[in-house]
């Protein structure tokens, strides 16, 4: 099978794989949602997203697949009891995927994967499944708003419990009978949750739907009285609805404890930061040809309360901008009939657009039962202080001086746009924060240092709308031993006579007596497309390292250059056979912080990386190499030792998250060395107590080296301004982790072995 048509087939299955003689297989207990999705050309993606109109539509099914089970093990009395723990360990998700029909009916799902539901789309006729299902050995259930085997208004856990009892007399003698006793057993003794209530109802608003969910997945009911009403009261309503919810799902967290299984499977994240955005582009674009008068005052009001929206809703400036973005035609008069207000049609898309995303931040918190946190629209307006910054670091000669202030704007407008209720949800994040937005949440000061510093973070871009689908779909580990990460692509793509080609080969030379007799790497140069697109599918190692120049120009995609010849990365889907999962970019603008979607990062998503780091700003040549070595050094060094000495697997987030940390420490001690203010023994000392408290777990690090500076007779206010200058001219900085590092586990190899057996 091809990588689209393993939708919903368990990784290293086959559909049509056939087992030897006498041997028999085990049974997937998973229940797989497959959501179809209408073939269309990506020019038809929704206009201020980018989501697939079809499933822009019909997002309600998402929210369908949430809030069903998603094994045959949930509903039993057992199943019930440890379902939290279950997805706070990441291995119980909901299982939802989108497939064209095409694809789908180009499936034959293997008899070992049983519990497949095909939620068809009202714009299909149901029908024409029927005889592709029929050919299935196991025929999957199809979920139709009218002529499918179950209606939709009617699936229900009952409903389909009784069809899948039915697929279970369908299963051929390859598959162990005792498993089918034992499934049939546990689809008999399904029973209804009991009903918990939390002692309050909120309004139902987009803004708390994924809080609603995972609650609501734990036995909450009667949450909702009804719509949100205060509508005219500002933001503060919202805020104080979030916060209500996030608390109670972390404090549901936090009453599972901690338990064994979290050792083998890491807690999932629990807070995720959620912006919804929109093409910067929309406001620049041209309007629709042959608009009438009336017609073109709508749109150019529509777009305008796009832009200046702050909070959850529009708030308008008169009567007439609403009735321009609210049109009701010649009706609209005082002794005409009332009729209700048709929204202008881009209203209408972005309303389905905000609706399906927070389907898919539902689908997502359900699954890790995590705390979702809807940040208010003006974060998105604070993408003009990053503009600002981001030219400074563009400029040649930025002083640190400029740099600081500069830094502190930024900081100040994110504080602007994140009510300080929310900062307090961060600060009880223990698990980690995942960034689900385009805004530069990372830079967010949290009791004086930025997010990614004070805890592991890493984000999900939500522009592209198709990308941010696929990547915030569900992810089944990937499990990994410390000798997985020992064998690393290094793509070296610049020129004999670039003047920083020695800097990258010097500092792996200087690290390279700590790691030479751990560390494999394949060192390839390429200086062009298709040696590129060779190196990386000779390669079956898991971390490939990009070394090389990035450039991302306003209103294009970005490229990366291989010597002269640059290449869109997004173009070379389907030509990867097999993309490493780890992608280290050791380049400038690869996540460029004033352009477009167009990334390189996001390109490296779209054609199978699952976590990419990646660089905002152009990165100098000398931190960006020295941090790739230190971060070779630590996959050589650190992580067996740290796996023994925690008794747990390690997660990809976290190994990367201490790197950024180490840098910032270096950094920050070097400046304070450079100003003569400690000496280089200190400058030793310092570091390694700092570097200690950082891989030892310790919750605040920097306060415990601040602390010891201190102790030297250091002012204590004095060094935490110094700090600040060395995180705004730090090259920390610049870096994002995208995608799903958090999924990635890293593991003794005995415990992984008895996990992948």
């Amino acid at each position: 099978m091809t990588e689209k048509q393993t939708a919903f087939v368990p990784p290293g299955l086959k559909a049509d794989v056939v087992p030897p003689d006498g041997e028999t297989y085990l049974l997937d207990l998973r229940i797989y949602f497959v959501i179809t999705v209408s073939d269309s050309a990506p020019e038809e993606a929704s206009v201020t997203q980018g989501f697939a109109p079809s499933l822009c539509r019909h997002n309600g099914r998402l929210r369908v697949a949430s809030m069903l089970p998603s094994t045959i093990y949930d509903l039993t009395k057992n199943g019930q009891k440890t379902l939290r723990t279950r997805r706070i360990a990441g291995i119980n998700p909901v299982n939802w995927y989108c497939q064209s029909p095409r694809a789908v009916r180009s499936l034959q799902p293997p008899p070992m994967v049983p519990f497949n539901v095909i939620l068809v789309s009202p714009e299909e006729d149901a029908k024409e499944y029927f005889e592709w299902s029929a050919s299935c050995r196991v025929p999957p259930v199809i979920v139709a708003e009218r002529d499918g085997e179950i209606c939709m208004k009617d699936l229900n856990p009952e409903t389909l419990r009784k069809v899948f009892l039915t697929r279970c007399d369908k299963l051929p003698e390859t598959i162990t009978p005792k498993d089918i006793e034992t499934v049939k057993a546990m689809l008999s003794s399904w029973i209804e949750p009991t009903d918990r209530k939390i002692g309050y109802q909120v309004g139902g608003h987009n803004s708390v739907a994924p809080n609603v969910s995972v609650l609501a997945s734990a036995g909450y009911c009667e949450l909702v009285y009804g719509p949100f009403e205060n509508i005219n009261r500002g933001k503060q309503p919202y805020i104080d609805q979030i916060v209500q919810t996030a608390n109670s799902v972390l404090e549901e967290r936090r009453a599972v404890g901690n338990r064994d299984i979290f050792r083998t499977f890491r807690q999932t994240i629990d807070l995720n930061l959620f912006a919804p955005s929109i093409y910067p582009h929309i406001f620049q674009m041209p309007l629709p040809a042959k608009l009438n008068q009336v017609e073109r005052k709508g749109f150019e009001q529509t777009l305008e309360a796009l832009r200046r929206q702050e909070g959850y809703g529009f708030e308008f400036k008169n009567k007439s901008q609403i009735k321009a973005v609210f049109s009701l035609g010649p009706q609209d008069k005082e002794d005409g009939p009332k009729v209700p207000p048709r929204p202008h049609p881009l209203l209408l898309i972005r309303s389905q657009e905000l609706q399906l995303g927070t389907e898919a931040v539902s689908a997502l918190a359900v699954s890790d039962f995590s705390a979702v946190v809807r940040l208010p629209n003006d974060i998105n307006r604070s993408a003009g202080q990053v503009r600002s910054f981001a030219q400074q670091h563009r400029a040649r000669e930025a002083r640190s001086r400029k740099r600081l202030l500069g830094f502190r704007a930024v900081q100040k407008r994110l504080a602007d746009a994140v009510p300080p209720e929310f900062v307090d949800l961060v600060r009880r994040s223990e698990t980690g924060v995942r960034i689900v937005a385009d805004a530069h949440l990372e830079w967010l000061d949290v009791d004086g240092l930025p997010l990614l510093i004070r805890k592991d973070v890493c984000r999900i871009p939500v522009t592209p709308g198709n990308l941010f689908i696929e990547t915030v779909g569900p992810r089944a580990h990937l499990r990994l031993t410390p000798a997985d990460l020992h064998h690393i692509l290094i793509i070296g793509a610049l020129k004999r006579d670039d003047p920083i080609k020695r800097v990258f080969e010097v500092a792996l030379e200087s690290f390279s007596q700590a790691w030479r007799d751990t560390i494999r790497i394949d060192f390839v140069e390429v200086a062009n497309e298709m040696e590129f697109v060779a190196a990386i599918n000779a390669f079956d190692g898991q971390v490939v390292m990009f070394d090389g120049h990035g450039a991302h120009a306003e209103d294009s995609s970005a490229v990366l250059y291989l010597q002269e010849e640059p290449i869109n990365v997004w173009t070379l889907r389907g030509r990867i056979a097999r993309m490493p999962p780890i992608v280290i970019l050791s380049a400038c603008d690869t996540h460029a912080a004033d352009r477009n979607h167009a990334t390189i990062a996001n390109g490296f998503l779209a054609i199978g990386a699952r976590a990419v780091l990646a660089s905002v700003f152009p990165l100098h040549a000398n931190d960006a190499a020295v941090f790739a070595a230190r971060l070779i050094y630590r996959l050589a060094d650190f992580i067996a030792p740290a796996i023994k000495f925690f008794d747990r697997a390690l997660t990809w987030l976290e190994i990367v998250s201490g790197m950024i940390r180490m840098q910032l420490l270096t950094d920050f001690l070097r400046l304070l060395e450079k100003q003569e203010k400690i000496t280089h023994a200190t400058y030793i000392s310092v570091h390694n107590d700092g570097n200690m408290a950082i891989n030892s777990g310790v919750s605040d690090p920097f306060a415990v080296v601040v602390d010891t500076l201190a102790n030297t007779g250091l002012d204590r206010v004095s060094i935490l301004k110094d700090l600040e200058s060395a995180i705004a001219v730090s090259s920390v900085i610049s870096y994002l982790h995208v995608g799903r590092p958090e999924t990635i586990l890293i593991d003794d190899p005995i415990r992984t072995q008895q996990m992948l057996e």
